[in-house]
Parts: structure tokens; sequence; C-alpha cells
């Protein structure tokens, strides 16, 4: 194995994105992309670099104009076909693997493997393909090349085809489906899965229990599994902790003091997507109510629910959906200027993190998930004595668990139960404790440290 002295991340998302002027380039949202821009600006380009498509008219524009790179020398701007791309990324990434990763699908309706499936599995191929040659382009000398996500699965063997014949890591930020799910998955396309998993060095998951999955699923089709590593991502605790004096948080905290009405606080904040559970949180509201009736007026929920793939019909049913049980649940309960749910669907980073400096109870109740962050996020910004309700499906769940409410996120009753508990108080700091030990430099050397 050569040595290692740089490292290309290779993502479906870049780290930058243009602004509603087309002309500036804005951070991109979400825990890895932050995260990487974090580690890129401790060490140095010559050490960490980035590749990422690009395929809109004003990505393209900026890359013409160099400014990526005037942000940051190691970020490689990869043009890819846009027809490509966006069929890769919605028909097949998010339609198709994202549901059977989170075992979402409905299977007296999906999936439906047809013409049209193995075309769009076509684009998806070739999509990978370019992103391949554009890593290709680079000089690649003693570099490990890290692969993120399910976007991107084929890269692996791409590049041993192209006569790559350094490091790889594959990464998953999701978690992985189980042996009965993957049969969902036709025989030759899971083949050819298995293949490029095998040309992988090592496979990063966040949790062990993906790793069990990984291996019933994929352990026993083609060449065998390379090694595997359990590296959850790191929250930016520097950034989160630096940020909470900032004039912008202190009044978002200040328009939530009348939202939460000087009462015990549930808080939920997350994207709308279904592997999160959202409903089950609202039933789990109501279930409280119903078990105990005398504890209306004696709380308040808080509910910030994003928009995510709004293209997508099934995330749109699912927001209409989330709205009108929150009104049932305001309906049936609501009394004397009091509703239990204040639903707001408008995304605002800055208030969610206000909103973790508030909370009572935090529900983190997700059907199954890679990791979730918001637990750690949250843990770093709680105020004394707040505790986290926390599904088992979740990543996180492993790592720290042991100081939280966990509940099976299907059971209405259990999540009721313990945010009722969560209600009287518990103790995060051995969370924080952790969170803050778990950096991007000790992620990246575990990863590292697999394949030497």
């Amino acid at each position: 194995m050569p040595n290692l002295s740089r490292y290309l991340f290779v993502t479906n998302r870049g780290p930058l994105q243009p602004g509603p002027d087309s002309h500036t380039l804005i951070r991109s949202g979400g825990g890895l992309a932050s995260g990487l821009i974090g580690l890129m600006d401790q060490d140095n380009a010559q050490t960490i670099q980035w590749l990422f498509p690009i395929s809109a008219e004003a990505e393209l524009q900026a890359a013409s104009e160099g400014r990526y790179q005037a942000v940051q020398p190691g970020f490689h701007p990869a043009p890819v076909d846009a027809r490509d791309h966006a069929t890769a990324y919605q028909a097949i990434a998010n339609e198709y693997y994202w549901y059977l990763f989170h075992g979402l699908f409905d299977l007296s309706f999906e999936p439906i493997i047809n013409q049209a499936f193995y075309d769009a599995y076509d684009r998806y191929r070739s999509f990978n393909t370019q992103m391949a040659d554009a890593a290709c382009r680079l000089d690649l000398a003693e570099t490990m090349v890290i692969i993120n996500d399910y976007h991107l699965m084929l890269m692996p063997q791409l590049l041993r085809e192209r006569g790559f014949d350094g490091p790889i890591a594959l990464f998953f930020h999701t978690p992985i489906c189980t042996a009965a799910e993957a049969m969902l998955i036709p025989t030759r396309l899971r083949d050819e899965l298995a293949r490029s998993f095998a040309a992988s060095s090592v496979i990063g998951l966040h949790a062990d229990h993906w790793r069990q999955n990984l291996l019933e699923s994929f352990g026993h089709h083609g060449p065998t599994l390379p090694p595997t590593v359990i590296a959850p991502l790191p929250a930016d605790a520097s950034a989160i902790l630096s940020s909470l004096t900032d004039a912008d948080i202190a009044q978002e905290r200040e328009r939530l003091e009348p939202l939460s009405m000087g009462l015990p606080t549930i808080l939920r904040v997350d994207r709308i997507e279904p592997s999160k559970n959202l409903l089950r949180g609202v039933y789990a509201i109501d279930e409280m109510l119903r078990h105990h009736p005398s504890e209306a007026g004696n709380f308040r929920a808080l509910l910030f629910a994003y928009p995510s793939r709004s293209t997508i019909p099934k995330y749109r049913r699912l927001t209409a959906e989330l709205e009108t049980l929150v009104r049932e649940v305001n309906e049936r309960w609501g009394r004397h200027g009091w509703d239990p749910i204040y639903l707001d669907l408008s995304d605002h980073p800055s208030r969610s993190l206000a909103s973790y400096q508030i909370f009572d109870a935090l529900l983190v109740n997700p059907l199954r998930d890679g990791l979730n962050l918001v637990a750690f996020e949250a843990a770093l910004a709680a105020k004394p004595n707040a505790q986290i309700v926390l599904s088992t499906e979740a990543g996180a769940a492993e790592h720290i668990g042991s100081w939280l409410e966990l509940i099976n996120p299907l059971d209405i009753g259990e999540t009721a139960d313990a945010l009722g508990r969560a209600l009287n108080g518990g103790d995060l700091d051995p969370v924080r404790s952790w969170t803050r030990q778990n950096t991007w430099t000790k992620w990246l050397e575990t990863i590292s440290a697999a394949v030497r």
C-alpha cells in the first residue's frame, strides 16, 4: 500500500452553490459539507481536495470563471451531463436506493423494475463514469480517494478499470438495507454493486448495525467484501458552540419564547422526509394527551419541519398529511389560547440552533437513519437537565444511546411515555463530552488506518 499524503473526497453535492443572484457562491447545507470545509481549512489544499459534480448553467459559469477554486484551491468542480446527473440523483439515488436502504418501499406498489427503470439506471452508471473520469484527470499520486454515499456506488470499480491502484474508501452516510430488502435489487445490478464494493480498500459506516446489514446483503454476492470500519461523522462542535452567542441566534431565541409560552417544551427539528417518521411523532403527542388529558396546557411542542425533495410526489403527500394531522390534534386538545403543537414548515438554520437552547425534551425518532447529527448538535447547545428521546434505529443510538431515552420508532405509546419522562429532565453532559471528542481528524484517521 503506498504512503498516504493526500485525500480526495468525492461527493454528489459540492460545498458551494450559486446564491440567489447566481454570481455569488454560498456554502451548501449539511453536516458533510460544512465539516469537510472545516477539515480543509485546518489542513491545506495540497493535503485534502474535493471533487463534486456541476451541471446547472450558473454552476458551469462559476467554474469557468474559477470562482470555486478562488474560495479554496482544493475544490474541483466536475462538469457532467445535466440529464444524467438529474436522473441519477432523482430516479435512482433518491427514489430507489434511498427508499431501499431505509426500508421504505410499499411493495404493493413499488419499486417498478421495468425498462424505464433500466434506462434511468444507465444514466446513473453514466454519471458515475463521468465522475470516475474526472477523478482520473487529477493527480492521484499518494492519494486516498474517499467516495461518499449511495449516489456514487459504482465509482470504486470504475476507478480500478481506469488503472487507479491506490486506496479507495467507500463511505455510507445512510443505513444499509437488510438481506430481505436487498432482494429488491435486480440480480445483475446487485452483482455490479458487489463487484464495486469489493474494488474498495475499505467500506466505512456510521454504526455496526449497518455493517451487519452490509455483510448479510452483499457479502455473499461476487468477490469478497473489503474490510469495514465504523467511523461516525462528527458534529461541527466548535462552530456550534461559538455561534451560540451570535446576535442572530439571540434574536431567534427571543422569537421562540412566546411560541413556547413559558411551558416545558418538546422540540422536533427535521427535514420533511419519509424516514424521519414525523407523523408518528405527532401521534405520540396525541397519545400523551389521551393517556393524561390533565396535561393539556402544561407543555408545548414546537415542530420545525423544513421542505426536502419537494419535486417527489411522496414528499409532497407527506407534507400535506403532516399539516392535516397537526391541525386535527390541535383541534382535539386545544383550549383557552393553548394548542399542543406549533408547526412551522420553513427552513431557518439559525432558528434551529436557537431552539436547541430552549428544549426540555427533544424527539429524534427516525424509522432508520445512518447516524443523525441532530442528537449531537442539540446536546451541545442544550440547557441543563434537558433530555433527548432517540430511536434505536438511528446510528447515533449505538454511540450515545446509553445516556438517552431510547424508543422503538414504530411504537407510539412507548414514544409518548418516553417524552413524558424526558420532560422531567436528564443529563446530556456525557453526550456533549463524546461529541467534542469525535473530531473530523479522528474520523479521517480511523478510515485511513483501516487500509494501512
